[in-house]
């Protein structure tokens, strides 16, 4: 990411000293997994943090990242005691600003599907809904419920030439895969067929040890799937369980089938930046 800490009108670049207030704005996201610790906010997050301080102290927090010429909002949280007051609308304005000073045209985010007042701001800005998906909680007994894998698929990990082929065969935004293969928290996984090596839409997955999830995640068929999951499973060595976040129906309805249980379901909105005001 570039020169994350150039000054957004109004926001201020993330401290060291702000993990704090951003463990207790993380909490209001509504999600299973833990605040990422001090060490992980200090090497990584603090850098793409902004913060937009209340009249009690911090009244909001973004992270963020660059994706091409796409502008990723990967958090935007307002503190409970200073909703109603404009303050995600500014700080939406203001990150639109600081995207588009960074070359960015387009911007996304996630957001939960039920979640109103989320869904009118970012529809306020322009963006449109797609892809809903759901996160689910496994184990390894729910593979038994997959299809059996092809005997000649490999796991193997991605490569910078694969890169683009697995962008355009998943429709991924251009630029997300190629942030992530630089980043030691993440694991680029594809599916190969040794007979078929040009083949790029079999399967993708991103393993990230930490937090035990796999996202994105695609695969050709549940069959693939359970290759891909078989594999992760085995890069995590004594995990006995994982989150996978797909929008595969057809996958989730047999991972319901077999008891895992649905943890959390996010919808992407994406849009192209609003023009300056």
């Amino acid at each position: 990411m570039r020169d994350a800490h150039s000054e957004a009108p109004g926001l201020r670049p993330a401290r060291v000293e702000d993990h704090a207030d951003f463990v207790r704005l993380f909490g209001e996201l509504g999600v299973e997994e833990s605040p990422p610790p001090l060490d992980v906010w200090v090497s990584d997050l603090v850098k793409r943090a902004f913060f937009l301080d209340g009249t009690a102290g911090a009244g909001a927090y973004a992270l963020v990242d660059v994706l091409g010429e796409t502008g990723y909002v990967v958090n935007l949280v307002v503190a409970p005691d200073q909703r109603g007051r404009g303050l995600g609308r500014k700080v939406m304005r203001e990150l639109a600003t600081w995207f588009r000073a960074r070359g960015c045209r387009e911007w996304m985010l996630y957001v939960k599907p039920d979640n109103e007042p989320a869904l009118a701001l970012y529809g306020a800005v322009g963006m449109k809904a797609g892809r809903l998906e759901t996160t689910w909680r496994l184990s390894r007994d729910h593979l038994e419920a997959l299809p059996l894998a092809p005997a000649e698929l490999e796991v193997v990990p991605v490569a910078g030439a694969d890169l683009a082929p697995l962008t355009q065969a998943f429709g991924l935004v251009p630029g997300k895969l190629a942030r992530f293969a630089t980043q030691s928290t993440h694991r680029l996984r594809r599916l190969r067929d040794p007979e078929h090596p040009e083949v790029a839409g079999l399967g993708l997955m991103d393993v990230r040890p930490q937090a035990r999830v796999l996202t994105p995640f695609f695969a050709a068929t549940p069959a693939h799937a359970r290759a891909l999951l078989e594999a992760a499973f085995l890069e995590l060595g004594g995990a006995q369980e994982l989150r996978v976040v797909t929008g595969d129906s057809e996958l989730g309805s047999l991972l319901s089938d077999a008891g895992a249980r649905a943890v959390l379901r996010t919808l992407a909105m994406r849009g192209p930046l609003p023009d300056p005001q």
